[in-house]
């Protein structure tokens, strides 16, 4: 085979044999099935009586006479590849296999197992083997045109030279037998924006004229694209999907621990206890393994695994079984718990991002569902969930992907990360993803500033004391205890403690309502906005000026101010009828009624945000504060820009969301950091 400056593949086409050398050379011998790299058969196939009910229902579909495509999905770890390789191998067996292509991610280093330049190549070869009618038609194809094996020829073309025309020879020999089936593994690991381009052209395979009867088995993780895919080119009568995530494999897992078990215990050369599917042993490592193969296979994996002459700190089996229970188990040494950390990470598809990963999630400042976290992060991070479920034995990942992520001990885990280099990156990650997820999500400027402007209007007539004191927290209050939460009611307690004595009319709670703490929240409010300083190169900021201002309101303004924010229900009338039915929106001053119509609006915005939103919000301060955290150049950039662009609009959504107080003691954070290091 000959290659040009550009790197074309051209076939030496001298001779049949030549010929066929050509395409032998560019066949990706990683991607067959019986390719000797993927290790001994028994782990790489289904342990006998286990995926029963799956390979059943495949191998019924392939005994139907219409040629079908059948779409095996699931998320990671649930047995895809597993299967794939064990109806390879019986339909080997059968002499029904046509051909295979197993994509994969943790072998990227392979040229083309994960792209489609030698995807039509590598299946011809594999159909010219078993026949050489096949074999005389691709090599009559390649000498037509040598360039045919080129990965920048259309893949329409190679699928109709070395596969359609070489079948269309074989509909006499191969037209009496059984189907034949092809089978495509882990096609998400491809190139994403071929996979509907593959989708496509396997589905015209099977419609070609004049081929003898196929099958055609794919298996994929669940991707939107791959959806797209199978909605866009229709034929649904051709398809049939099997989702493994719909499956109850629980049973499965237990008879897969009870053998791995015996299987150890034997192994070590000790006696084995007798051991039944329903042990409690077994029911809680099928239960680590969260319904993922890949993840049981790993805890197995780890059973067999013999102590080094230099391990300060030995195992013995139990410890093993007890560790895969509880990393936390008191009874352990943190070298055993770290030991295991480590091999399960090493195990994964990707070990230098599932340290990334394992570290973003134990450093979140709270818990988040990986639908959230996901949101948080961004598209960077698009192959979290892969790589999570693939450390069920660490990290859960619950199957309603709104349920926080759950880490099994998160103690010994940060310990075990703060080793690790990521560990730093993780919460520097996290400060700019909040950051980032907070800038895109305030379009609009904050008009917070102007409507505390309008309010100090207010106190060009003394309000310290006197009716007009009295009336306008009052008439708030009336306000309050129309709205439907009985909370409110007893913010009329303020009104006995800052009203001067002898004037004004107390408001009193209705019987039976429960009390609150609102009056806390106002006193820590109150008085983190008296001990705030602002640093001197940061007093122009809107941020500031607005904090400068309400320390100079009255201190009955300042309570009518934080209970309006504190207590602005979305759900309630926008006209303000009080509990007496007396009409009392005369006596509210214009600017408060504006402002209480302002932060009705906020706080419905507010209840919209989603929950990676309202995460930012809260903890970007504490991510920035973190000893672990790098402030580079490029976090130290993007904190600049948005302190001086979205400081105000993160300000008011966080009112909103904790109240004043919060957001002080998180600008008080802010301010330490310096900006221009």
């Amino acid at each position: 085979m000959k290659y040009s400056a550009a790197r074309t593949v051209v076939a030496d086409t001298s001779s049949a044999e030549k010929i066929f050398e050509s395409l032998s050379a560019v066949v990706v011998h990683r991607a067959l099935s019986d390719c000797h790299e993927w290790g001994p058969r028994r782990d790489i196939e289904c342990l006998d009586g286990t995926c029963t009910k799956i390979l059943e229902k495949i191998e019924t579909t392939l005994r139907a006479s219409k040629s079908t495509l059948i779409w095996l999905s699931g998320s990671p770890g649930t047995g895809k590849s597993a299967i794939a390789h064990t109806i390879a191998s019986r339909l080997k067996r059968k002499s029904k296999l046509a051909g295979t292509f197993f994509f994969s991610r943790q072998h990227k280093d392979t040229p083309g197992i994960n792209s489609l330049d030698f995807f039509a190549p590598t299946l011809a070869y594999q159909i010219s083997k078993s026949n050489h009618l096949a074999k005389d038609s691709v090599v009559q194809s390649i000498r037509s045109d040598p360039a045919i094996l080129d990965p920048r020829k259309p893949l329409a073309d190679q699928i109709q030279e070395l596969l359609v025309k070489p079948l269309q020879n074989l509909q006499v020999s191969w037209g009496h037998l059984e189907p034949k089936v092809l089978v495509i593994d882990a096609i998400d690991a491809c190139e994403e924006e071929r996979i509907c381009e593959l989708i496509s052209r396997l589905l015209d395979l099977l419609h070609q004229p004049r081929i003898p009867h196929l099958h055609i088995i794919i298996t994929g993780r669940p991707l939107y694209t791959i959806d797209d895919a199978f909605e866009a080119i229709g034929h649904e009568e051709s398809i049939r999907h099997i989702a493994l995530d719909d499956v109850d494999v629980a049973e499965d897992f237990r008879l897969l621990f009870k053998h791995a078990l015996e299987r150890s215990y034997r192994n070590h050369g000790l006696e084995c206890p007798k051991l039944e599917s329903d042990d409690e042993t077994i029911f809680c490592l099928a239960d680590r393994a969260n319904g993922r193969f890949g993840a049981a296979s790993m805890m197995m994996r780890f059973l067999e695994t013999h102590d080094d002459d230099d391990d300060e700190v030995p195992f013995d089996l139990d410890e093993k079984i007890s560790l895969m229970k509880d990393p936390g188990d008191a009874y352990l040494h943190s070298t055993q718990i770290f030991r295991f950390y480590k091999f399960i990470i090493n195990s994964s598809e990707n070990p230098t991002r599932a340290y990334r990963h394992l570290s973003t999630v134990a450093n979140l400042a709270k818990p988040l569902a990986i639908l959230h976290l996901r949101k948080l992060l961004g598209s960077s991070e698009s192959d979290l969930s892969s790589i999570l479920v693939s450390l069920s034995p660490i990290v859960s990942i619950p199957a309603d992907n709104s349920r926080p992520v759950e880490v099994f001990h998160m103690k010994s885990l940060r310990a075990f990360l703060s080793k690790h280099s990521s560990s730093s990156c993780a919460s520097q990650l996290l400060a700019q993803s909040s950051l980032r997820t907070m800038k895109n999500s305030f379009l609009r400027q904050s008009g917070l500033k102007d409507e505390l402007q309008r309010l100090v209007t207010l106190t060009k007539t003394p309000i310290e004391a006197g009716p007009l004191s009295d009336n306008i927290l009052v008439v708030f209050l009336k306000f309050c205890m129309a709205q439907p939460c009985n909370k409110t009611i007893y913010t009329a307690t303020w009104y006995h403690e800052y009203a001067q004595s002898g004037t004004g009319t107390a408001c009193c709670a209705l019987p039976g309502v429960p009390s609150c703490n609102i009056s806390e929240d106002i006193s820590k409010a109150r008085l983190a906005l008296k001990d705030f300083r602002a640093n001197p190169e940061f007093r122009n900021l809107h941020v500031f000026e607005v904090l400068s201002t309400l320390q100079t309101l009255p201190k009955m303004l300042i309570i009518v101010i934080l209970l309006a924010i504190r207590h602005a229900h979305p759900s309630a009338p926008h006209n303000i009828t009080p509990m007496d039915g007396s009409d009392d929106e005369s006596d509210m001053p214009p600017a408060l009624t504006d402002f209480m119509r302002y932060v009705r609006e906020g706080s419905e915005q507010h209840l919209s945000s989603s929950p990676a939103l309202k995460h930012a919000c809260r903890h970007w301060g504490w991510y920035l504060s973190q000893n672990s955290t790098v402030v580079n150049e490029g976090l130290r950039k993007y904190l600049r820009a948005f302190w001086h662009d979205k400081l105000l609009s993160w300000f008011e959504r966080q009112w909103y969301l904790e109240g004043l107080e919060s957001c002080i003691a998180i600008l008080n954070i802010a301010q330490t950091i310096d900006f221009d290091e």
